[in-house]
């Protein structure tokens, strides 16, 4: 991690973790969480990578919507509604994020280091 910060002027209601690229290769520009919680105990977690220029994002979600499942997931590369996964995830944001989401982070990591 090279920086958080919580509610930056460009994500006002956000919490956002900016990773170091120095330690992804070349072709990663950028790479950061936003973490949004709210009171009634959902949350939207994006994960944004920008590869040479282009974004690629997914998104962990705990929300009442009309797609899917309250818990759900919506996949690399665009986070694309019509691509969304029902997931089941802890009730605990904090347990989401420890036990789901930076262990994805990690996979990923491996994966573009893979795919380098």
């Amino acid at each position: 991690m090279s920086r958080a910060s919580l509610f930056p002027p460009n994500r006002q209601e956000s919490l956002v973790i900016e990773f170091d690229t120095a330690a992804y290769p070349e072709s990663i520009d950028a790479v950061r969480l936003e973490v949004r919680a709210y009171t009634n105990g959902d949350f939207h977690v994006s994960y944004l990578e920008t590869h040479i220029g282009e974004l690629r994002q997914c998104r962990f979600d705990c929300h009442e919507q009309d797609h899917n499942s309250r818990d759900h997931y919506h996949p690399l590369p665009d986070a694309s509604t019509g691509d969304a996964q029902d997931r089941e995830f802890p009730t605990d944001l904090t347990t989401v994020i420890r036990d789901v989401i930076l262990p994805w982070v990690e996979t990923r990591f491996g994966d573009l280091w893979d795919d380098a």
